[in-house]
């Protein structure tokens, strides 16, 4: 039982990469080897890393932090003497290996190759990702549905099996119609599945500014005298 928490205790940064990064990232479905071989991986690289974080730090205030050649020679006889000063450095490490991994994955998250991810992150979270697109649905009956971009599945896989929420105003144009209608809804969930091309825009239509109008420059008046003082000698040639 002692073994079995020790474990679950030395794999929580790895653990805390993979959630993080679940909640930052896309979803991905990984096989089991491949997810419990990432917590081992980011549980011993975290732990690594905060290891000679404490080394430097054992150099240079030997005083303040744990005996590691004496916990090594005397064992449970040197637990026993300073166990305060060995647990706050043991969770200490662990919390500070386990918040590594945390902006590791964060910064993992934020960074991921578009290759690996599907077509709906690349457009919604990849592309202005501070942004609420606007986004416009040709459904498989010949239907049109427009909104604002609300919440999507992040899964990285291009699955039928997904779900788009669009928030007002909501457009809707029937098949066989010409025109699109504002319709009295807050929302509309389409399942990826019936859309058959998505368009998108950033930001929404409503929030764009408008186009700057040309000037036409209007010639000063003495130019427009000089010309019309040259169009009846032009005539009379």
């Amino acid at each position: 039982m002692t073994g079995l928490l020790l474990l679950v205790v030395l794999l929580l940064p790895g653990l805390t990469y993979v959630m993080v990064r679940e909640r930052v990232g896309a979803e991905r479905r990984l096989s089991p080897f491949r997810e419990t071989g990432g917590v081992v991986f980011g549980s011993v690289l975290a732990e690594l890393a905060v290891l000679v974080l404490f080394a430097i730090v054992r150099s240079l205030w030997p005083a303040a932090t744990p005996d590691i050649g004496r916990l090594m020679r005397d064992g449970t006889a040197y637990v026993r003497d300073d166990y305060v000063l060995l647990g706050w450095w043991t969770v200490g490490l662990l919390l500070a290996a386990s918040a590594l991994a945390a902006l590791v994955a964060v910064l993992a998250g934020r960074n991921q190759s578009p290759h690996a991810m599907s077509a709906w992150w690349v457009l919604f979270k990849n592309w202005y990702p501070e942004i609420n697109a606007h986004v416009g649905c040709t459904l498989d009956d010949g239907s049109y549905v427009a909104g604002s971009q609300a919440s999507f599945n992040t899964s990285s896989e291009d699955s039928p099996d997904r779900d788009l929420i669009l928030s007002a105003p909501i457009q809707y144009r029937a098949a066989g119609h010409a025109e699109a209608i504002l319709y009295p809804a807050s929302a509309v969930c389409i399942p990826a599945r019936r859309i058959v091309a998505l368009f998108v825009s950033y930001p929404p239509p409503e929030q764009r500014e408008p186009e700057p109008e040309l000037e036409l420059e209007q010639p000063e008046p003495r130019e427009q005298e000089a010309e019309e003082e040259q169009v009846p000698l032009a005539a009379g040639q």
